[in-house]
């Protein structure tokens, strides 16, 4: 896929293509292959629809319920916790890396699902797709196929008698001039879509639906004031704040930035923009925040995160026009986060203009 291609978001089918963390193998043994199928039909909020695995990867097709970043964040945690149960190790499984791409159910849905069945054949593993084991082709081809994999949804489209789709079915499969989809060529020149062009506007629209109504600048002041209440806190400027240059503080505090605005309900997209970062770096900022801070300080900051514009606000958790710097010095020795001096100069010396310039 083009890397300039946008994702979109909402609630929709989507192809997942995912990889291996650090490019190690994702599946260690031969029965992994089945927990893995069994995980991903459990994602909450999602419906597995078809699926195929290879050492290094997974092709799936889920029918979200809800935005798809949720979704893979629960598939990464599934994966890595069944590692742990089976090898007493902790570790991540699947890589952060992922472009997730709409499907068109229409359009695009049955094309899709033959094209991935018939994978282990392009790739020279099998000479006939009903011979692999790990994908979900034996499940279309049966006529009692398990519940927790929605075939119903694409061999509807094949035929709409239940006996004769399975047969259908097949008989695509072993068509050699059947459609197959291009993986790795999106229909839409902006947006990452299996499928008629005009879906993305009509997802857009749907998103945006979805979305708290904010002008421009209401969202210029629910950012100005999340930069102001993590600068306050800690005791640095909105400069100091905002200035990459100071990579160690930079990186850890702009993240609790992003997430004050996500609690606004806005999207990574919208919160890139307003942060002039790039979409994909806000989940893995949101994904760290636990491991960084402490829920202590966490508490206390969604305590004081009472944007002027919330109808639920009271006066007295208002967000402060300058919140003092002795609580960013108690919250520091409380819960034991970064300090002001280690945050704007001591930890950040090595990675300071001066150095840089020089």
């Amino acid at each position: 896929m083009d890397n300039r291609q946008k994702t979109l978001h909402g609630p929709g089918i989507y192809y997942f293509r995912l990889t291996g963390a650090r490019q190690q193998a994702i599946f260690r043994s031969v029965f992994e292959y089945d927990y893995a199928a069994q995980l991903l039909s459990h994602i909450e909020g999602s419906t597995l629809l078809a699926y195929v695995f290879f050492d290094h990867e997974i092709h799936c097709v889920l029918d979200c319920q809800r935005d798809w970043p949720g979704i893979i964040d629960d598939i990464r945690d599934a994966f890595t916790d069944q590692h742990e149960r089976l090898w007493d190790a902790h570790k991540a499984v699947i890589s952060e890396e992922i472009s997730p791409v709409l499907v068109d159910e229409q359009a695009c849905l049955a094309d899709l699902i033959i094209t991935l069945h018939q994978l282990p054949v392009s790739r020279n593993l099998v000479p006939d797709a009903s011979m692999y084991s790990w994908s979900s082709d034996h499940h279309y081809r049966s006529l009692n196929p398990p519940g927790w994999i929605d075939c119903g949804r694409m061999l509807n489209q094949l035929c709409q008698t239940r006996h004769n789709r399975s047969l259908r079915y097949e008989s695509l499969m072993n068509t050699p001039h059947v459609t197959q989809l291009n993986l790795n060529e999106s229909n839409h020149p902006e947006f990452l879509l299996f499928g008629r062009p005009a879906l993305a506007e009509k997802q857009q629209a749907r998103a945006e639906m979805n979305q708290p109504g904010r002008s421009a600048n209401e969202l210029k002041r629910l950012r100005d004031d999340a930069l102001q209440l993590i600068a306050g806190r800690f005791g640095i400027t909105l400069e100091s704040l905002q200035d990459s240059s100071f990579r160690r503080q930079y990186q850890r505090l702009m993240p609790l930035v992003a997430w004050l605005l996500e609690k606004r309900q806005l999207s990574n997209e919208t919160i890139a923009e307003l942060l002039d970062e790039d979409e994909g770096t806000i989940p893995f900022w949101l994904r760290g925040i636990p491991a960084d801070h402490p829920q202590s300080l966490l508490d206390k900051l969604s305590a004081l995160w009472s944007p002027a514009d919330s109808p639920s606000a009271s006066p007295q958790n208002q967000l402060p026009a300058d919140t003092p710097t002795d609580d960013a010095s108690a919250d520091s020795e409380e819960n034991g986060s970064i300090a002001p001096a280690d945050t704007a100069e001591d930890a950040d010396k090595p990675e300071s203009k001066d150095v840089v310039n020089q």
